[in-house]
This record gives C-alpha cells, structure tokens and sequence, in this order.
C-alpha cells in the first residue's frame, strides 16, 4: 500500500499528524486483520461503545487527571431535567 502524506501548506505538521497516519497505514499493511480489528473498535464507538460507561469513563479521567497534577480529586455529577417530555440530561 503507497499512500503519499502531505503537511499544511507552509510545510509544517504541528501535531505530527504524517507520522501517526504513516504508523497507522504501515501497521495494517504488516497486518490486514489489525485493519478489520480498528475498523469494528471505530464502528463499535460510532454505534455508541461508551454508551453505558460514560459516567464511568467520565470519572476515570477526572480520577487520572487529578493523580497526575497531585491533588485530590472531587467529581460532582448533576442530573438536569431537560423538560417534561425530554430526557434528563447529565452536567
């Protein structure tokens, strides 16, 4: 597989995006099950993957983030009515 890669028009990738697709695109040609393996994880997400663990993932990262700076972490969660007919909504 030979896929040209190009940068932004004054040459520059300020998030390394070259790279990281050229890593990507070399792994599934090493390996053409990995491709299918990515391909179901993204259809999986676009289908709602987190759908029961976004509070959860949700906390972890609040968890991780709070470890890493040194403090201790609070997580308050507050569930907001939409409206009458709506469903309630998570802030």
């Amino acid at each position: 597989m030979s896929v040209s890669v190009r940068t932004t028009t004054d040459g520059t990738d300020p998030f390394g995006t070259a790279r990281l697709r050229r890593g990507v695109l070399d792994a599934w040609g090493a390996s053409p099950a990995r491709f299918r393996e990515d391909a179901n994880a993204e259809e999986d997400l676009a289908l709602g993957g987190y759908r029961d663990r976004l509070v959860v993932e949700l906390a972890q990262n609040a968890a991780d983030a709070a470890r890493r700076a040194g403090v201790p972490g609070r997580l308050r969660l507050t569930l907001h009515p939409a409206d009458r007919e709506g469903p309630a909504a998570l802030a």
